[in-house]
């Protein structure tokens, strides 16, 4: 035979194996991530190497080496331009927050870590919840305090107020009033009952205040009855304390105020509480007197108040600004806006419509009605109209008249001036379903820490009286933490209590009319 075949040949000759496929970016990047899980810096070296450095994943991977290097400046370089990079594997966006974390706590910055935590994705949410613990428990309250506000992420806003709710002399009380706060905070029902355990009562005993005057209307008969019941309220706090409590009373005229104050500070009060109205508070903010610390019970009409002057009590525009916010949170994106026609209801009509604006929402009507109202007309008016909400600014007796003309199925909400005080008052029962913010003291009153109190309120009647009567009380802590030199936060019978510049703001639960009275929304 001459030749050898070829066909044969080549069947003779053993196959040659297939090249392996290349890695792709994503799976040299886990390499990278498996060689740090031992810490083996000279594997995650190698695995970086094979990376595109202008890759994400390979910036991620370089900042988790510097992490373990400890070489903070370098981690926040290269990721924090990353963070808004959501087209990452989940594994990498998790180291990404991670170490980031990392990096915010070796330096110290505490709320930073706590933002960066909260963004991990992870099974193990009580592990992670723990570690988020460890950032903010341990901080001075002081510290604490001067967090509040400097995070626009609401969960981590949570996170602070919760370590400031769990150090707190009443932890159980401010812990549920948190919840309530923070519906829709990740944080579990067995994690907030753990720090009840495991966060017990601050054991700081309130320090004896030095003589306290109380300047009230107490013999004026439009006001009588809240001044009465403020007082009842601050004596009840007082108790068994040794502090002397003088009353000097006023008359609501402005043009006297100064007069009275001089007389109380000159017969040696410490602490001045009131005046009770407005124009009494903004005659004393202009006086151009040296005032003691004062704790005016009304807001003045001037933005810039004077040292020592602090605002504190029942505004209107408060409760509508948190209506306003909370409807937003929820969702809310237009609103109809219906008021009567008195002057409290007009001045709240405007207020939600100033801060509703601010919020970025959108107004569909503004309606108002009063004795001469065609109800069924604007019921039908109100028909045609598509929103995602009412806000229904009126009092008890005006709510219980329009209600029946307003669509029941379209989330409706109020102030604290649409409840009269009786949770179980038959006459409440065409408010079924409205939402409304209200104090503590008047949705919650059954809380065992409200105990002490109880038989004090007792002997007056429901409504204001009684709202003025935990204003008095709450008055009674803040002066406590005033003479102690404490920033403020107390968890109130009038709502969670906490400093806006020279204002005592408090923060409100939201309650609903049912079929079984008025029930706190979002209770735990």
């Amino acid at each position: 035979m001459c030749c050898l075949s070829l066909t044969g040949f080549a069947a003779d000759t053993p196959a040659q194996p297939a090249p392996k496929p290349q890695k792709t970016i994503e799976e040299r990047y886990l390499d990278g991530l498996d060689c740090l899980k031992p810490v083996d810096l000279g594997c995650a070296q190698a695995a970086l190497a094979m990376l595109p450095p202008a890759s994400p994943y390979a910036k991620i991977l370089d900042a988790q080496i510097a992490a373990t290097e400890r070489d903070d400046e370098r981690v926040l370089r290269l990721l924090l331009p990353l963070q808004g990079n959501d087209n990452l594997l989940p594994q990498a966006i998790a180291s990404l927050h991670a170490t980031l974390a990392q990096a915010y706590e070796n330096q110290g910055n505490a709320l930073r870590a706590v933002e960066q935590l909260q963004l991990i994705k992870t099974n193990d949410q009580e592990g992670l919840h723990q570690r988020i613990w460890r950032q903010l428990k341990s901080l001075p309250r002081e510290t604490l305090l001067e967090l509040r506000g400097e995070s626009q992420d609401t969960q981590t806003q949570g996170w602070i107020d919760l370590a400031l709710a769990a150090a707190s002399k009443s932890p159980a009380t401010a812990i549920d009033q948190w919840r309530t706060a923070y519906p829709d905070h990740p944080v579990s029902a067995a994690f907030l009952q753990q720090l009840l355990v495991t966060e017990p009562a601050s054991t700081t005993t309130e320090q004896p205040l030095g003589d306290v005057a109380l300047l009230l209307p107490l013999n004026e008969s439009i006001y009588e009855t809240a001044a009465a019941a403020f007082h009842a309220g601050l004596m009840a706090a007082r108790g068994s304390s040794t502090t002397d409590v003088r009353v000097y009373p006023t008359t609501g005229n402005k043009a006297e105020i100064a007069t009275i104050y001089q007389k109380a500070v000159a017969e040696g009060a410490q602490y001045v509480v009131g005046p009770m109205t407005r124009e009494e508070v903004t005659a004393l903010a202009t006086s151009g007197l040296k005032l003691v610390p004062t704790l005016a019970l009304n807001n003045a009409d001037q933005p810039n108040l004077p040292e020592n002057l602090t605002t504190f009590g029942l505004p209107v525009e408060a409760e509508v600004t948190q209506v306003a916010r909370i409807a937003r949170a929820l969702g809310m994106q237009s609103a109809l806006v219906i008021a009567s026609e008195n002057p409290l209801s007009k001045r709240m009509a405007q207020d939600f419509l100033q801060e509703w604006k601010a919020q970025e929402g959108t107004l569909v009507a503004e309606k108002s009605f009063g004795a001469d109202t065609n109800l069924a007309e604007l019921k039908a008016d109100l028909g045609t109209r598509n929103a995602d909400m009412i806000f229904l600014a009126a009092t008890y007796d005006e709510a219980r008249l329009i209600r029946p003309y307003l669509d029941p199925a379209l989330p409706t909400f109020s102030t604290s001036h649409i409840y009269d005080g009786v949770a179980q008052n038959p006459e409440n029962a065409t408010l079924s379903a409205i939402h409304f913010v209200d104090m503590p003291w008047m949705v919650n009153q059954d809380h065992p820490d409200f105990a002490p109190y109880r038989e004090a309120a007792d002997k007056l009647p429901p409504g204001e009286a009684q709202r003025w009567f935990a204003v008095g009380v709450d008055a009674w802590h803040i002066l406590a933490e005033k003479a102690a030199g404490k920033s403020l936060l107390l968890p109130g019978l009038s709502g969670t209590l906490h400093m806006e510049g020279n204002s005592v703001v408090r923060d409100l639960p939201m309650a609903q009319f049912r079929a079984e009275g008025v029930v706190l929304e979002n209770a735990r």
